[in-house]
């Protein structure tokens, strides 16, 4: 159990990392010029720029306040903290997920990655809301597992940026090739991922204790 904690504590550790990292770079898009291969070509229009920004501001807020709220002692002993940043994450996914819908359709990659970006926002959307309706209901187990799903997507906001170079590297293929792919990469194995971390915890929760015989 102690090795696990330590695991669990890494993983948390540098997920974190990686969240304020990303965040950090991101933060790029509003400077002027907006550095970071930002393509104006594939947002002529004012109005797309303007989503792009929304989303890439909601993502961050969103990437920002979902860390701590997994950290259990921290819930516990500052609770209208976590109550803000669960407003603030349900904030920044609304924002993020909206501007998504609007931006996707117009995006690179061609109609495979304006469908997967699409879906993802679509999931994203409906995880962080049944986590919402959850604490609503006081239903604090099923909250917690609505929540881990969302921010297994918020997290896409993050793979999408590894993966990306990553195999633009690695497998030598054109932008268009990666970026279809990687519209669907940076989010499907977090969900997968998720969902058989959930269905482990709760074959777990209801496996029945072994008696042993003296």
């Amino acid at each position: 159990m102690l090795a696990q904690s330590k695991w669990r504590r890494a993983g948390w550790i540098l997920m974190c990392i990686l969240v304020v990292s990303i965040c950090v770079f991101s933060l790029g898009y509003f400077l002027p010029g907006m550095p970071y291969g930002f393509r104006p070509d594939f947002y002529p229009q004012s109005s797309f720029t303007v989503f792009l920004l929304g989303h890439i501001a909601g993502a961050i807020v969103a990437a920002l306040a979902g860390p701590l709220q997994f950290w259990g002692a921290f819930r516990e002993k500052y609770k209208r903290i976590h109550r803000i940043l669960g407003f603030s994450y349900l904030l920044g996914v609304g924002v993020a997920g909206v501007c998504a819908l609007v931006i996707a359709p117009v995006s690179q990659g061609g109609m495979p990655a304006h469908v997967g970006f699409i879906l993802l926002a679509v999931f994203w959307m409906a995880c962080t809301t049944q986590a919402f309706f959850k604490i609503y209901q006081k239903n604090w187990e099923e909250h917690r597992q609505w929540m881990i799903r969302s921010f297994s997507l918020t997290l896409a906001f993050v793979s999408l940026r590894l993966w990306l170079p990553g195999l633009l590297i690695t497998t030598g293929a054109d932008f268009e090739q990666v970026y279809q792919t990687v519209a669907w990469l940076c989010w499907v194995p977090n969900l997968i991922i998720t969902e058989l971390y959930l269905q482990g915890r709760m074959n777990k929760r209801h496996q029945p204790l072994v008696m042993s015989r003296s």
